[in-house]
């Protein structure tokens, strides 16, 4: 059997709960039981703790980090 994998890559710099929210949603989906999806986040040097939550919340986040000089089309 054929599996679909999806992976979501996000970007984000201080958006802690936007963050959150997002990857609330996206893992809280009804998948089909054949669909695998996977989530990236490229963090770019974040100060309000992004990271650590999103570790805490979800280690299943591959978390990427960046210098604070990514800005929008960087990472």
């Amino acid at each position: 059997m054929n599996r679909t994998k999806i992976a979501a890559l996000l970007t984000c710099f201080n958006r802690k709960q936007k963050t959150l929210v997002c990857l609330e949603a996206l893992f809280n989906q009804v998948l089909p039981a054949d669909v695998d999806i996977s989530a990236y986040l490229v963090d770019d040097a974040s100060t309000d703790g992004t990271s650590d939550v999103v570790r805490q919340t979800y280690p299943q986040v591959k978390i990427f980090s960046g210098d604070g000089n990514l800005f929008w089309n960087g990472g």
